[in-house]
C-alpha cells in the first residue's frame, strides 16, 4: 500500500511540474465561411455577380503585402507557385502569421496612427515604440496591447508604450489624448464635440469632456522637457478643473464618464486611466471589438464595412451590419486575438477574389464582389524596393538621414487615407526614380547576379518577373525581352533595363 502511495505521489508531482499545454489557436475557418455567406447574400440581393478568384500569384503578393508589408521574395514566389497541395493558401497564411514580420508590419502601421509625423525626435521615439509594438502584436491580444498603451507610466527608455502619451518633447494635451483614444480604439470621431454638440451625430459636448476627464491625472513636471528624464506618472489630485488655467477650446468641467453615461465606480488605488482601460477593453463594450474588426477589414480590403473607418455612429450605416456584429462578437470571444480575426478574413472567398475589374460596377466593389486595388503605403513601397534592390547605405547627419525615414516622410499620407485613391503625382514618381536604390549600383548588381553562368534570356526574364512582380512572365513578355536583348547589345544590359521598367509599373506600386 505504501509503495502504491509513493507511486501515486510521484506521478502527481510529475504532473504538477509539467507546464500546461498552450491553448490551441482557435479555428478561423468557420468564421471565414460565415463571412462569405453574408457577402454572397448581399451580392445576390443586388443581383451582382462576383468576379472569379485570384490566381495563386495574385493571392501570394496581396496577402504577403497585407500581412508583412513587403512583396514576397523570388524564392517564396517560386516555391508557392510550384505547390500543388489543396491547402497551400491556408498554409501560406499560417506561415505569414507565425513570422515575426507580421508584428513588425502592424507596428509600422500603428506607429503611424499613434505618433504625429511632425513630432520632433520622431525617429528615436518611433524606433522604441515600433519595436515594442512589434513584440506586442506577435505575442499579445489586442485588449492587452490597448491597456498597456492607455495605462503606460514611467520613463520612455524603460517603457516605450509611454511614447503614446508624448507629443514632441511634451506630454500630449488632454483633448489630443481623448481624440486619439476614441478614434483608434473605439472608432469614434468625438473631437467634433469638443467645442459644441456634434452637428451631424448624437455626440454631445459633455460626452467629449466626460471622456477627457480620464486623462487629467497624467502628471508630468509642468509639461516641460523634463518629461524625458522624470517620466509619466498619475497624480490622483488632478481633475479637469486643473485645465482652467490653459482654457482649452470648449472646456467643460465634467467628472470621468464613459460613452453612454456610466461613471466608473470609485476604487482605492485605481487611476482614472486604469478604469478607462478596463471599460474600454471589456467584451461588453459596444465599440472596442467592432472598431478593430472594421479597421482590420478596411486595411485588408481598402474599404471598411463602415466608412470612414473612424467615424462609426448611428447615422453612418455599415454595408453589412450583421457581418460587422458577427466579426466583433467572434473577435471578442477569441480573447481579442487579432491573428484569429485576420486569418478568418484572408481565408474568405471575398478576400481571395481577383482585382481585375472585368465588367465591374462601383456597387460590385462597394459590396466586395471583387477585390479593390490598393495603393502601396509609403512603408510598403520602400520595403519592397529594398526587397528587390537591397538596403541603401545610411547617410551621415543624424536621425533624419535614415533613407527609409526620408522616403516615408515624402510619400506618407496623414491620418487614415483612402487606400484605393491614388494621390501621388510626378514629384513622387521622380522621387522613386531617384531613390538611393536607383541612384547607386543596385540595378546593375541585380542584373549581373541574374545573368551570370550563361543563363538564357527566358530564365532571366522569369527570375526578374518573380523578383519584382511575384509572377512568371507571359509568353508575349518573354518574346519582347528576347527582342530587347538584341537591341540592348547584351543580356546583362537588357536585364538591368527590364528591372527598371518593372519597378516603375503600376503593377509594382499597387496592391492588387
Amino acid at each position: 500500500m505504501r509503495r502504491l502511495l509513493r507511486v501515486l505521489v510521484a506521478a502527481f508531482l510529475v504532473i504538477a511540474a509539467t507546464p500546461p499545454c498552450p491553448a490551441a489557436e482557435p479555428d478561423s475557418t468557420p468564421l471565414a465561411d460565415l463571412i462569405d455567406r453574408h457577402i454572397d447574400a448581399g451580392l445576390k440581393a443586388k443581383r451582382i455577380t462576383p468576379v472569379e478568384p485570384a490566381d495563386d500569384a495574385e493571392f501570394l503578393r496581396r496577402v504577403t503585402l497585407d500581412l508583412h508589408g513587403v512583396i514576397p521574395s523570388a524564392e517564396q514566389a517560386r516555391a508557392f507557385l510550384a505547390d500543388t497541395r489543396k491547402d497551400r493558401r491556408a498554409r501560406l497564411v499560417d506561415a505569414l502569421l507565425a513570422d515575426p514580420r507580421y508584428g513588425e508590419h502592424l507596428a509600422d502601421v500603428w506607429q503611424g496612427y499613434l505618433m504625429s509625423p511632425l513630432a520632433d525626435d520622431r525617429t528615436g521615439r518611433g524606433d522604441r515604440l515600433r519595436k515594442w509594438l512589434a513584440e506586442q502584436f506577435n505575442t499579445k491580444p489586442w485588449d492587452r496591447i490597448t491597456t498597456d498603451l492607455l495605462t503606460a507610466s514611467g520613463k520612455m527608455e524603460d517603457n516605450p508604450a509611454v511614447v503614446y502619451l508624448i507629443e514632441s518633447r511634451l506630454p500630449r494635451t488632454v483633448p489630443d489624448l481623448t481624440d486619439l483614444t476614441t478614434r483608434y480604439f473605439l472608432g469614434v470621431r468625438l473631437s467634433c464635440a469638443q467645442c459644441h454638440d456634434h452637428p451631424f451625430t448624437d455626440w454631445k459636448q459633455q460626452e467629449f469632456w466626460g471622456m477627457a476627464a480620464f486623462f487629467t491625472q497624467v502628471q508630468t513636471p509642468g509639461r516641460s522637457k523634463q518629461v524625458y528624464q522624470d517620466g509619466i506618472k498619475d497624480n490622483p489630485a488632478l481633475t479637469l478643473d486643473t485645465l482652467k488655467a490653459t482654457a482649452p477650446d470648449g472646456f467643460q468641467s465634467r467628472p470621468p464618464t464613459f460613452l453612454g453615461g456610466e461613471q466608473p465606480k470609485a476604487q482605492k488605488g485605481t487611476t482614472n486611466r486604469a478604469s478607462l482601460a478596463a471599460w474600454l477593453t471589456s467584451s461588453k463594450n459596444p465599440y472596442f471589438a467592432k472598431a478593430m474588426a472594421n479597421r482590420t477589414w478596411w486595411r485588408l480590403f481598402g474599404r471598411g464595412l463602415v466608412n470612414p473607418v473612424d467615424d462609426m455612429h448611428s447615422a453612418n450605416k455599415s454595408s453589412h451590419p450583421e457581418l460587422l456584429d458577427l466579426l466583433a462578437t467572434r473577435f471578442a470571444d477569441s480573447g481579442f486575438d487579432h491573428k484569429f480575426l485576420t486569418r478568418a478574413i484572408v481565408l474568405s472567398r471575398a478576400y481571395q477574389r481577383t482585382s481585375r475589374p472585368d465588367d465591374a460596377t462601383a456597387e460590385q466593389g462597394e459590396l466586395f464582389g471583387r477585390m479593390p486595388v490598393k495603393v502601396l503605403t509609403a512603408g510598403q513601397l520602400y520595403d519592397s524596393l529594398v526587397a528587390v534592390l537591397g538596403t541603401p547605405p545610411r547617410k551621415s547627419g543624424g536621425a533624419q538621414a535614415d533613407p527609409r525615414w526620408e522616403f516615408v516622410q515624402f510619400f506618407a499620407d496623414d491620418g487614415d487615407p483612402d487606400l484605393t485613391d491614388y494621390r501621388r503625382g510626378i514629384p513622387h514618381l521622380l522621387r522613386q526614380m531617384n531613390a538611393d536604390q536607383f541612384a547607386g549600383r543596385s540595378l546593375a548588381m541585380l542584373a549581373a547576379k541574374l545573368t551570370k553562368s550563361g543563363r538564357s534570356a527566358d530564365d532571366v526574364a522569369t527570375d526578374l518577373f518573380l523578383t519584382v512582380l511575384s509572377r512568371k512572365p507571359t509568353a508575349d513578355e518573354v518574346k519582347l525581352f528576347r527582342a530587347h536583348e538584341t537591341k540592348a547589345g547584351s543580356l546583362e544590359k537588357a536585364a538591368e533595363e527590364l528591372a527598371w521598367a518593372l519597378l516603375l509599373t503600376s503593377e509594382f506600386t499597387l496592391n492588387h
